[in-house]
């Protein structure tokens, strides 16, 4: 970006003074060998601009113009050192003479992070009369920037990033990784040649989605993710939903496509993936659209875009999922510009899997000197924190863009170039304390037909048990029956899993108070409707040695009544069930009165009383050993069973 805002400037600034015929320098010579480095540019000829602008400070070493002429150049070849010993050269013969070489300089130290000749070089630009409004701005935002940068090298946090294995990085590009919650499958971008040449006599590479599977110890051989995804055009900067089941990725050149870059998404059903779908117009215009990042639950998409109604460059941009046709097609709100934009360029979003903690990129807020990475918070009420910069050596004085974090919070994943010989490459490392997410876990299995055990599309829903919120909704796989659910710490959730013709299966995790933190994988084997068959409600709770139902009930409640107003020929019975503890007579009071508790419950809702009736069993049907407390705890339930369908 700086190459190009150089040369343009100083391009024009030669020709404008070409025209005008004035110069620092009155030497005939000189100029003569300016015009004709001037000419090679207009013809592309780099190199012998260069030749003629030497030979033009040979005829007079003051020629200044003729100094910035090759600074450009020498940064259009990426040639930075020689460029910044140039500046210095044409400076320190005359500040004063074109004052944005002196801003120039000061954004090339800091480009390269030499944060103190940066500092003291903006400050000296500053002391200039005449100079632009705006560059004023920036060198007072850029001295912010030296000073933060000065203060994180003091204190670096501790980093070690290692290489992920060759199966994953080879000589080619790899960057914008992507990982499932159970961190079983990482996808990412790769850049790989055509075999084409292009118009400036160059080979013509092309972005592909690839993935690689863990094998415990390593990662598998990648491959290449889709024939379907992957075209002859350019396919990546991906992200998938937590259960890896919905991937959406850039893509650029398709025929359904709106503008230069589109976001599509797939779904995955068994191992195959579908068609691509542009996600519409609610999320893609005619403008540039790119870098998805989808919240875990699926339910709200991030992306990137520089749409002119956003407050600077580019914007984070996010949308929510309004429903999911019977088509498969998904129907996005229109998108809101987040209040973390800024007016230069924020990019690469990253939602983790908790869904309030958020990571993305900037060159417009205080940080290292280029793009930088920040943290956000989201509170309870929906607002997002002030950004935080990830600091030094999370962030250098080059780009850094696009960092993910996995679903426990402990690692880091990101691209880079810091070995040149091996390109651009994914590295992994430990998340510093200070900096870690929530910490989520997740609940993963199959879905099953208790009879036949054979795999079922069911739906699976989280609830936050205290705020009755829908925590994320989704379905398990139709081929195979895979489900994962993730479970962010700091609530407690209600679990359901049901599908059309079945009875629902209820459980609960406790995470407000760390329990239950670890991974779970438990298969799910839902009944068919008949008579007799059972279902334990695990979310209805009552007061100790009482039959007063517990507010936190009210979603399983909710469920049931929801179930029989679906199911209207169905029958059931409410029947409560104790541990052993205490006298068979306390006993069955307290199980018939909690069965009638709920009984009585459903009826306020609206279930007709015909539909209803109510037992108490006291401990004469233990599921559990009454002879210790999870035993017991197992005992003490209420269920509904089926006696006329």
């Amino acid at each position: 970006m700086l190459r190009i805002i150089l040369i343009s400037l100083l391009l024009s600034f030669g020709f404008g003074l070409s025209a005008q015929n004035k110069y620092s320098t009155e030497d005939k010579k000189a100029i003569k060998y300016y015009k004709k480095a001037q000419e090679s540019i207009r013809l592309r000829q780099t190199d012998e601009a260069l030749v003629y602008l030497e030979k033009a400070f040979e005829r007079d070493n003051r020629f200044i113009e003729a100094l910035l002429f090759s600074a450009d150049l020498y940064s259009d070849k990426g040639n930075e050192s020689k460029m910044i010993a140039v500046y210095e050269q044409a400076i320190a013969i005359d500040p004063h003479l074109f004052p944005n070489a002196l801003f120039n300089l000061a954004n090339a130290y800091l480009k390269h992070g030499r944060y103190e000749k940066a500092s003291s070089t903006y400050r000296a630009f500053l002391n200039i009369d005449k100079i632009s409004d705006k560059n004023r701005n920036l060198s007072l935002h850029k001295i912010k920037c030296c000073e933060f940068a000065i203060e994180a090298l003091k204190n670096p946090k501790d980093l070690n990033a290692q290489s992920l294995s060759d199966s994953i990085n080879t000589k080619a590009d790899e960057y914008w990784p992507s990982l499932t919650a159970d961190e079983q499958t990482l996808i990412f971008t790769r850049l790989l040649p055509t075999g084409k040449i292009g118009r400036n006599q160059l080979e013509i590479f092309q972005e592909d989605v690839c993935y690689s599977e863990n094998e415990g110890e390593q990662w598998s051989k990648s491959k290449v993710l889709s024939d379907l995804i992957n075209t002859n055009g350019n396919e990546g900067a991906q992200s998938i939903t937590a259960d890896g089941r919905y991937m959406y990725f850039t893509a650029s050149g398709r025929e359904d496509g709106r503008g230069r870059c589109d976001i599509y998404y797939s779904k995955k059903v068994g191992d195959i993936w579908s068609e691509p779908i542009n996600c519409g117009a609610n999320v893609n215009t005619r403008a540039w659209e790119a870098q998805p990042s989808i919240s875990s639950d699926g339910r709200s998409l991030y992306f990137v875009s520089n749409r002119k109604s956003g407050k600077g460059k580019m914007d984070i941009w996010k949308s929510n999922l309004i429903e999911i046709l019977e088509d498969g097609r998904q129907r996005w709100s229109i998108a809101e510009n987040l209040k973390i934009n800024t007016a230069e360029n924020e990019m690469s979003p990253f939602i983790h899997a908790s869904n309030t903690y958020m990571v993305f990129a900037s060159d417009g807020l205080v940080g290292m000197g280029a793009y930088d990475l920040y943290q956000i918070d989201r509170s309870s009420d929906g607002q997002w924190s002030e950004p935080k910069n990830l600091s030094y050596p999370i962030n250098t004085h080059n780009d850094e863009i696009g960092l993910i974090i996995n679903a426990k919070g402990d690692k880091g994943y990101f691209s880079s170039d810091r070995l040149a010989a091996n390109g651009r490459d994914i590295y992994e490392f430990e998340m510093p304390l200070e900096i870690q997410p929530p910490k989520v876990s997740y609940l993963k299995g199959h879905v099953l037909d208790e009879a036949t055990m054979q795999p079922l599309a069911a739906s699976l829903i989280l609830l936050d048990i205290d705020s009755r919120d829908t925590i994320a909704y989704s379905k398990s796989d139709r081929k195979e029956g895979e489900y994962l659910v993730c479970l962010p710490q700091g609530k407690d959730y209600l679990f359901h899993a049901e599908a059309d013709g079945y009875l629902f299966y209820s459980d609960h995790f406790q995470m407000k108070t760390g329990m239950d933190d670890h991974p779970q994988k438990k298969d799910i084997a839902l009944q068919a409707i008949q008579v007799g068959k059972e279902v334990i409600l695990n979310n209805i709770f009552f007061e100790t040695d009482s039959w007063e139902i517990k507010s936190e009930s009210e979603s399983e409640l909710n469920s049931l009544c929801e179930f029989l107003i679906l199911n209207k020929s169905i029958s059931v019975e409410i029947s409560g069930h104790t541990d052993n503890t205490g006298s068979e007579t306390k006993n069955i009071s307290l199980s018939e009165n909690r069965a009638k508790a709920v009984y009585s419950a459903l009826i306020v809702k609206g279930i007709p009383e015909n539909r209803l009736s109510f037992k108490g069993y006291a401990s004469s049907k233990p599921i559990g050993d009454n002879n210790s407390e999870k035993g017991k705890a197992i005992n003490r339930r209420t269920e509904f069973k089926v006696i006329k369908k």
